[in-house]
């Protein structure tokens, strides 16, 4: 059951955290400043980065990320 929770819940949730904190970034950075903006849209790019690699480290060791 634990098991079950772990690759049902925790993973498609942890494997997507950082594109969904990527989005609320630039949304919330659209009506800042131009440096506000650049900050944002570099963290937004490190947090999708973030979520690809810890995709591939799912698939290398064997349990597929499910879709969405």
């Amino acid at each position: 059951m634990k098991n079950v929770i772990l690759r049902s819940i925790v993973v498609p949730l942890a494997s997507r955290a950082g594109t969904a904190l990527a989005a609320y970034l630039v949304a919330k950075g659209l009506d800042g400043t131009l440096a506000d903006q650049f900050a944002n849209g570099v963290l937004a790019v490190v947090l999708v980065l973030c979520d690809l690699i810890t995709g591939k480290a799912l698939n290398l060791l064997g349990q597929p990320r499910e879709a969405a």
